[in-house]
């Protein structure tokens, strides 16, 4: 009996702290709108880098891991890969459309330079 209550005590992260934390990671690394700041596409970009991280490592030194746990991981790691790409992208378009404001701005006051003289 005391053997279980040391092990209980040593093992103080329970399966339902896991389960909680997962909802967070989850929303860490979603997606949920098109139009997010540069700074939460770095920010996203380098969980799914560090979560990628810990993954590969699992892949790599965790041999009693089953054919089927591996292949989840490697579908995980794959979506992952593309959710990054994803975040590419829109940091792509939210560079191209900051571009184009300034492009115009610029436009706009060589016009009114010209306009005055």
């Amino acid at each position: 009996m005391i053997i279980i209550e040391k092990a209980d005590n040593i093992n103080a992260i329970k399966a339902d702290d896991m389960s909680n934390i997962n909802r967070v990671l989850f929303d860490s690394i979603y997606i949920n709108d098109i139009y997010i700041k540069d700074s939460e596409v770095d920010y996203k970009e380098d969980m799914i880098d560090r979560f990628a991280e810990i993954l590969n490592k699992m892949l790599l030194q965790n041999v009693e891991l089953s054919d089927d746990a591996k292949l989840n991981i490697i579908n995980l790691l794959d979506k992952l890969n593309t959710q990054k790409e994803n975040l590419e992208m829109i940091k792509l378009k939210t560079s191209i459309a900051d571009v184009q404001q300034a492009s115009e701005r610029l436009s706009k006051k060589s016009q009114s330079a010209f306009e005055l003289k």
